[in-house]
């Protein structure tokens, strides 16, 4: 009985000191609109990578122009 009594006493201590430090660490979404509002408000891509915290790979997707799509489809031929 005294064992269950350590195992609650030490999962709970467990789930005090470790909530935290997981709320410490949860990572906000920055969005697309974001990542554009900042760089038309002047900001280099660099300065919103360190403001917003996002990588470089991020604010590249983010403000690369979208692929052009290719024309109409063709007309079937009889």
């Amino acid at each position: 009985m005294k064992r269950i009594g350590v195992m609650v006493a030490v999962l709970t201590t467990a789930v005090l000191v470790g909530s935290p430090a997981l709320a410490a660490h949860k990572r906000q979404t920055v969005s697309c609109k974001q990542i554009k509002d900042a760089i038309a408000a002047g900001k280099s891509e660099e300065d919103v990578q360190k403001d917003l915290k996002v990588s470089a790979a991020r604010v590249k997707s983010c403000t690369a122009p979208a692929p052009a799509k290719h024309g109409k489809k063709s007309a079937k031929k009889t």
